[in-house]
């Protein structure tokens, strides 16, 4: 039920080279006529490559490092085609639209100064920016226009739920607090020692009727949980480490552990709520279900369009070593999808 990406938006925002088309001289592509200019697909092949650890260090005219080229000059002959497409389909995406846009990039920074460090330090203008946002409007402009949603029939979360229930198990929960005595790795014999005398003397508080919150805000050094009296949240135990874990899982709803050593230092924990692994019911996630198959139903629609525009379009490969090559189709979502 996952959905699928675009290879040129695992490239970071600097992948709006790839819409710039600001380079001059000779093409390494065209598409309907339009070039994809060499320049422009080297600066994003590299980015791209440094970005991905699998061809990170990959030599140059390697196997790897071509296909991995040329996925991204699939994408960049994508992002073309749906260009055209979205222009013939009657996008107009103005300034106005560009520049809310920008407006929410901008609202996840603490302020100016923050954005345009960052943006200076990918590389990249604001105008390469502003293209590239007017490129993913015009890619989610298509791919709504192309792929409206389609209604998805209680028959049909019914059938998904059927074939796929153990998608739909949970699993057991444990409410747990716990104080942690830190005692670093690095602690000498004589630190470990009281380290430990010091958790010892905290169970003892506890032992002798001290309030668990009260004293976790005192001593904890798991300074996250510490201000809510210890508490840890509903969780799989699976979430922590080993020592921990099976010391929890041991616990009754109410009981507390003894010291527990981990490579943190020593842990007291309470078991303050517990829920049994079970089946969710389908009334609990009809909702969650109906959405993603109305975004596989589109994604597929898309998809089919996608492949339909590439089978008509003239799309011409000048460099030999990438035409030659046999990439896997890089799989693909609208933008902010």
């Amino acid at each position: 039920m996952k959905k699928s990406i675009r290879i040129a938006a695992a490239v970071l925002v600097i992948a709006v080279l790839a819409s710039a088309g600001c380079s001059g001289g000779a093409n390494v592509a065209k598409v309907n006529g339009v070039g994809i200019k060499t320049a422009d697909f080297e600066l994003l092949a590299a980015a791209a490559q440094k970005q991905d650890s699998t061809v990170a260090s990959a030599t140059a005219g390697s196997p790897e490092l071509l296909k991995f080229q040329r996925l991204v000059l699939d994408s960049m002959v994508e992002n073309e085609l749906v260009r055209q497409a979205a222009k013939k389909e009657g996008a107009t995406i103005g300034d106005k639209e560009v520049e809310a846009q920008l407006a929410q990039i901008k609202a996840g920074f603490p302020d100016e100064a923050t954005f345009d460090s960052t943006l200076k330090a990918s590389g990249m203008t604001l105008a390469q920016l502003q293209s590239s946002i007017k490129d993913q409007l015009l890619y989610q402009f298509l791919y709504d226009k192309v792929a409206p949603e389609s209604a998805v029939t209680t028959a049909d979360v019914q059938a998904y739920y059927d074939k796929n229930k153990t998608q739909f198990q949970s699993t057991a929960q444990s409410q747990l607090s716990h104080i942690l005595i830190s005692v670093p790795a690095t602690a000498t014999p004589a630190e470990a020692a009281a380290g430990k005398a010091k958790a010892e003397d905290v169970l003892k508080q506890l032992l002798a009727g001290g309030d668990f919150a009260a004293l976790a805000k005192k001593y904890s050094g798991d300074t996250g949980s510490a201000v809510n009296g210890g508490d840890l949240g509903m969780s799989s135990t699976d979430s922590y480490v080993p020592e921990f874990k099976a010391a929890a899982d041991k616990l009754k709803k109410g009981q507390m552990s003894g010291l527990v050593k981990t490579d943190y230092g020593y842990h007291i924990i309470l078991k303050t709520d517990e829920q049994a692994a079970g089946q969710q019911k389908i009334e609990d996630v009809s909702e969650t279900i109906k959405a993603s198959l109305v975004q596989e139903k589109r994604n597929t629609v898309f998809q089919e369009y996608l492949a339909s525009l590439k089978k008509a379009a003239k799309i011409t490969i000048y460099d030999k070593k990438l035409k030659d090559v046999v990439a896997t189709p890089a799989a693909t979502t609208p933008a902010g999808q």
